[in-house]
């Protein structure tokens, strides 16, 4: 009873403080100009300086000196990796409620809401929704509406109504914002901003050196990236995401014909401070890089995924490197897939025997060939390593400078 009542209260000042938010950033929004040039960034809820937003906004910083970006942080989040020229603002104090009324761009990754962001659209801003991922293996958003629950379809709707512009880096994407994501305006097909790295072999190199030096690999060794995605908001178990790596990395070197071996684990953000992954990582040349502030610095610069379900393995598949599957619980996972995930390219093992089969048994000039075919004609990849660029253009030609 007591719990019950608890569980209210927490609920009712949630909404209370939400309303009090929304009424102080109203009050700015009356009183102050929106400031041509200014763009407003955030990523994952406000917790990660990385994914789209970051490169877009690293672009231009580099080409349009004139326009004035900011990242919004929420509190206690590691901003080291911002880089100087760009302005931090902590979410919801004052001076984010200003920003939030004066800001001509407001770009992010991922779902939020204006009300859950304090946020009134004003005529002169501009809304770019520039979603995580450019191809998906399991069904998000109206495809799977009956499985988010009303409150997330609601904020998505109120969401997309407000948006601008959103990306697409395939055929296929395009084609799955058109049919579920509650959304009919423009869609820029120009690769996505965190893909551009891919195409850059300077800036691959350079994300090569950083990773060996964060974490103390030996220049030479092999770096394979094991980046599982979440099985549920719930769910805190660490059983599917564990690998004995003393006896995969025996696979890995005589693959690789390399004694060199790094492994980088990488769990997803959801599951940031809810999974001890110390167990993970228990291991000689095992890290752990689920803090690691930007994931397509890790994937540049790894030779091999790892991954279970992730979007990763088709951000990855843009360079052409070796991408398997590790996934115990295939019969089980209840997302739903808009591919055949036993007919992808990928090997795919449903154990960690199968998984040092399929390392052992590995053809590259077969799996190259699968892999070019499905990029092409399954998803239709439209990634060109300009993504950064053409979106930067877009915003200069609907400015109000």
């Amino acid at each position: 009873m007591m719990s019950d009542l608890g569980g209210k209260i927490a609920y009712w000042l949630n909404c209370l403080g939400k309303l009090f938010g929304n009424i102080i950033s109203y009050y700015y929004r009356l009183r102050l100009d929106v400031k041509p040039g200014r763009v407003m960034c955030w990523a994952y809820n406000f917790k990660q300086y990385g994914c789209n937003p970051r490169y877009l906004s690293e672009y231009i910083l580099e080409n349009y000196p004139d326009m004035e970006i900011y990242w919004v942080f929420r509190k206690g989040v590691n901003t080291s990796a911002v880089d100087p020229r760009i302005k931090v603002v902590q979410f919801n104090t004052l001076e984010y409620y200003k920003l939030l009324a004066t800001t001509e761009f407001l770009v992010t990754n991922s779902r939020t809401g204006p009300f859950r962001i304090f946020w009134h659209k004003r005529p002169e801003q501009k809304y770019l929704m520039l979603w995580h991922a450019g191809v998906a293996l399991k069904r998000i958003e109206g495809d799977v509406a009956d499985k988010l629950g009303y409150s997330y379809v609601r904020r998505a709707k109120e969401d997309s109504k407000v948006c601008d512009l959103m990306i697409s880096g395939s055929r296929m994407h395009t084609e799955l914002i058109h049919r579920a994501f509650w959304y009919d305006g423009e869609i820029l097909e120009c690769g996505i901003p965190r893909n551009d790295l891919f195409f850059n072999t300077a800036g691959i190199e350079a994300s090569r050196k950083r990773i060996e030096a964060h974490y103390g690999i030996a220049s030479g060794s092999k770096i394979v990236l094991y980046a599982p995605t979440f099985r549920s908001h719930s769910s805190t178990t660490i059983e599917p995401y564990r690998i004995d790596w003393a006896r995969v990395k025996e696979a890995l070197s005589r693959m690789f014909g390399c004694d060199k071996v790094s492994i980088i684990v990488r769990l997803h953000p959801n599951l940031i401070g809810r999974v001890d992954t110390s167990p993970l990582v228990a291991f000689d040349d095992v890290y752990d890089g689920t803090k690691y502030h930007d994931m397509q610095e890790l994937l540049s610069a790894a030779d091999m995924l790892i991954t279970d379900y992730s979007s990763s393995m088709f951000d990855f598949s843009v360079m052409g490197k070796l991408c398997m599957l590790y996934a115990v619980d295939v019969d089980k996972y209840d997302r739903g897939y808009y591919f055949d995930i036993r007919q992808l390219p990928y090997p795919l093992a449903e154990s960690e025997d199968e998984l040092i089969e399929r390392i052992e048994s590995f053809d590259a000039d077969a799996y190259a060939k699968a892999l070019n075919a499905f990029m092409s004609c399954d998803v239709g990849n439209l990634e060109r390593g300009v993504a950064s660029a053409e979106i930067a253009r877009w915003m200069r030609e609907h400015s109000i400078l």
